[in-house]
């Protein structure tokens, strides 16, 4: 895996990993943007003319951000073949500890088994619930693909000023088509769930009691979307 340095937000270097996408073959080196962009411009010489226009877009913003605190949101989407693109979610949370950000991942916030299994049957239960989702899940209907949630699933995730938001990456959880599919869990919920001694608890419980933040998670809902 190649890597690739983003400069944002206090000039401080983001790493950007893309991770978790389907179809191997079109997506090596996914945190290198460039491979990701001089693969794509080679595949199309390979294609039809009626299989154009190819596009390829990627979109980065914050969702949460406060001087101690930065949760960013990344989609990617490539289509340059039929019978459809591909696409793939990141994020990216960052909090400030002895002066400097360092990356927050699930396993730093839930770290015991208990605390896992906690997030795996929360994820689950809200997936099998269609209510809660934009689209029908692979836990949907009378004779669902899949009655229980593998953990490994759950990678990638976001904060806002009121939930931990856990996004799944396309296939793993539903359709292309049908999603993005994403679990929020309360805060209030989480408060005996997951490591009380991570500094990330105590950077967002400061920054939205000074209410010196932004959050941005619901705002501009296309953005997340991927176009077939």
């Amino acid at each position: 895996m190649y890597a690739m340095k983003f400069q944002c937000l206090y000039s401080a270097i983001l790493l950007i990993t893309l991770s978790g996408c389907q179809n191997s073959e079109n997506k090596k080196a996914l945190d290198n943007l460039n491979f990701i962009k001089e693969d794509f411009i080679f595949s199309i010489f390979e294609e039809n003319v009626d299989e154009s226009p190819f596009h390829i877009n990627y979109a980065f913003r914050t969702v949460f951000f406060s001087k101690e605190l930065i949760s960013c949101f990344g989609a990617i989407n490539v289509y340059d073949h039929l019978p459809h693109g591909w696409g793939c979610y990141e994020g990216k949370t960052f909090c400030k500890i002895n002066g400097r950000f360092k990356q927050i991942t699930l396993n730093d916030l839930f770290t015991t088994p208990k605390q896992k299994e906690f997030l795996r049957s929360y994820c689950e239960d809200s997936l099998k619930n269609t209510n809660k989702q934009s689209g029908c899940t692979y836990f949907s209907g009378e004779d669902p693909l899949y009655t229980s949630l593998d953990y490994n699933r759950i990678r990638t995730f976001v904060i806002d000023d009121q939930f931990l938001i856990i996004i799944f990456q396309p296939y793993s959880v539903g359709g292309y088509g049908d999603g993005p599919f994403f679990v929020k869990i309360p805060y209030d919920i989480l408060s005996d769930q997951w490591d009380p001694a991570n500094p990330l608890i105590s950077a967002l419980s400061n920054a939205i009691a000074s209410q010196a933040y932004s959050s941005s998670w619901e705002e501009e809902s296309g953005f997340y979307a991927m176009p077939e």
